[in-house]
């Protein structure tokens, strides 16, 4: 017997692939199949893969990376009229209530922007299916939202209702709404029936008072397939750079640069083409801390007095580290790059950058090139060590974080393959499946789940997780065996709810499992320190499994 959903998407005669009986273009069938491999949804039946690629094509339009647990993005199977929700506060992807608790904790403010997905199989942008999506965001941001029956759905009401709970803190302005809807077609803008719908749509949820913009965009196919490319090659930026001098190089492919850049260049490293932020400032010690910490209202103070041009002299500027830096002319060309300190200037600036005489202002930038990790890793301290960063933040620099990605290495079987991300994108255009990378994050959450007996205090940002875990993770002598194994120990536990072994109804309590995981392979033989050297034998009872 075939399964029903199978049959509708699939034509079984000649294994053409549709969705919804819909044929799919080569390219966007491709990348569907690629994607569904690299993150584990290959089990699912093609509508709900393509469910998952709209979610993930959607964020990739957004910032050009996705750093988003898609299955906390999905509505729920069967929920009306929205596939996929994400909520994105001070530049971060949140899922859980004590999230933005801490966003609140240590940024005073929060800059909001809810992301909604709808993937429809139809070949046209038809107006009735738009109006249906557009209604339901509408009943999803009113005060009766019980036509939504899934837990995941109720989940993310709980988290929109207590944002709104906490617009005190909104201090520059209310909500942003993004409107995504995918569709295998292509999109006609010039369509004055489908524009009537969306503008009517979008003026019910402005005449609400709660948003400052409302923005529809629509992926049809090509949109689909320049998303998912911008998602899986190299970041990479272009900018006039006319002032500059070599501050350093070895005759090799390391080489430093000093000089300024005018906002409006500096904007196409930070920025997306759609003018969003990108997301380069993951290896930057700290988050941005919002504009009523002390040094940024001054930035801001500065760029809003009658004398800008004197932010050049009194900014320390921004530090860039890529691996590869061309310049032909004054054009210069960098390849997988991060900002590794000028994440608070890099903020404010840009959100006030409608500030008048703002394109013409000169930002001080030091620009490095080097695939060496050491260097980078200098490179890191030696741009932070005159301010105020926590032990906790700087763990990836350590050494015991070396020695946990090179043990990560010396496991080559198929079924136990993982890769630690030491340093943020260390694996992208690698050829690797993004579901097999465990980055310092996860692998906190993973480690202090099973070992430290906390899953419950995993829910957080990482630095306030990190803070929580103190000395007791990634200390020199512990035992890198079990690190691997708890990351191991999510991962496989993730498989076998996307393969729908185990009902994706437990995968909340995805962290609890691993602890008792722990406990029922173990046994009596459980040592209490992670350095202890009788962990090495029973770490390995866990691989047998």
């Amino acid at each position: 017997m075939i399964d029903r959903a199978v049959e509708n998407c699939y034509n079984i005669k000649d294994n053409t692939t549709y969705v919804g009986g819909v044929l799919m273009d080569r390219i966007t069938e491709n990348f569907l199949k690629e994607f569904s491999k690299n993150f584990d949804f290959e089990k699912l039946d093609i509508c709900g893969q393509f469910e998952y690629f709209a979610d993930y094509c959607a964020i990739a339009n957004e910032t050009n990376t996705v750093d988003i647990d898609l299955q906390d993005m999905s509505t729920g199977d069967s929920t009306q009229g929205i596939d996929g929700i994400a909520i994105e506060i001070n530049g971060r992807y949140i899922q859980h209530i004590s999230e933005i608790d801490d966003i609140i904790k240590y940024n005073k403010s929060i800059n909001v922007t809810f992301v909604l997905v709808q993937a429809k199989t139809s070949e046209e942008f038809n107006n009735t299916l738009i109006g249906n999506f557009l209604n339901f965001v509408k009943i999803f941001f009113s005060d009766n939202t019980t036509v939504f029956k899934t837990d995941e759905m109720k989940n993310l009401i709980e988290l929109k209702n207590y944002i709104f709970s906490k617009s005190s803190y909104m201090k520059s302005r209310n909500p942003n709404v993004k409107l995504y809807y995918v569709s295998c077609g292509t999109w006609n803008e010039s369509d004055t029936t489908l524009n009537a719908v969306i503008s009517r749509y979008k003026k019910d949820l402005l005449d609400t008072n709660l948003f400052a913009d409302v923005s529809f965009i629509p992926l049809g196919s090509k949109n689909i397939q320049n998303a998912y490319r911008k998602s899986t090659n190299d970041i990479e930026a272009s900018f006039m750079f006319e002032r500059r001098v070599t501050m350093f190089s070895n005759g090799g492919s390391d080489i430093a640069y000093c000089g300024v850049l005018p906002y409006k260049e500096f904007k196409k490293i930070i920025c997306s083409s759609n003018g969003n932020l990108n997301d380069v400032f993951e290896d930057n010690i700290r988050d941005f801390l919002g504009d009523n910490n002390d040094v940024n209202s001054s930035i801001q103070q500065t760029l809003q007095s009658d004398h800008i041009q004197i932010f050049s002299v009194l900014n320390n500027g921004i530090t860039i580290v890529a691996d590869s830096i061309n310049i032909t002319g004054d054009k210069a060309t960098i390849t997988n790059y991060q900002i590794v300190n000028g994440c608070q200037t890099s903020h404010v600036i840009f959100d006030n950058e409608n500030i008048e005489g703002i394109d013409d202002l000169m930002i001080p930038i030091r620009l490095i090139a080097t695939t060496n990790e050491d260097l980078k890793n200098d490179i890191t301290r030696a741009t932070n060590n005159q301010t105020s960063i926590k032990k906790e933040q700087l763990e990836a620099l350590s050494t015991f974080q070396r020695t946990l990605e090179e043990y990560y290495k010396t496991y080559s079987d198929s079924d136990t393959v993982l890769y630690y991300e030491r340093r943020t994108g260390q694996y992208r255009n690698k050829g690797i499946c993004p579901a097999q990378v465990i980055s310092i994050p996860m692998q906190i959450k993973a480690a202090s789940s099973m070992f430290l007996n906390n899953p419950h205090g995993v829910s957080g940002q990482y630095g306030t997780i990190a803070k929580n875990a103190g000395k007791k993770l990634f200390r020199e002598n512990d035992k890198p065996i079990l690190y691997y194994v708890s990351a191991l120990a999510v991962y496989r536990l993730e498989s076998f709810i996307k393969q729908k072994k185990i009902d994706k109804k437990y995968r909340k309590a995805r962290y609890h499992a691993i602890m008792l995981f722990k406990y029922v392979v173990a046994g009596k033989d459980m040592p209490k320190q992670l350095n202890c050297k009788k962990w090495k034998n029973t770490a390995r009872k866990f691989l047998k499994y």
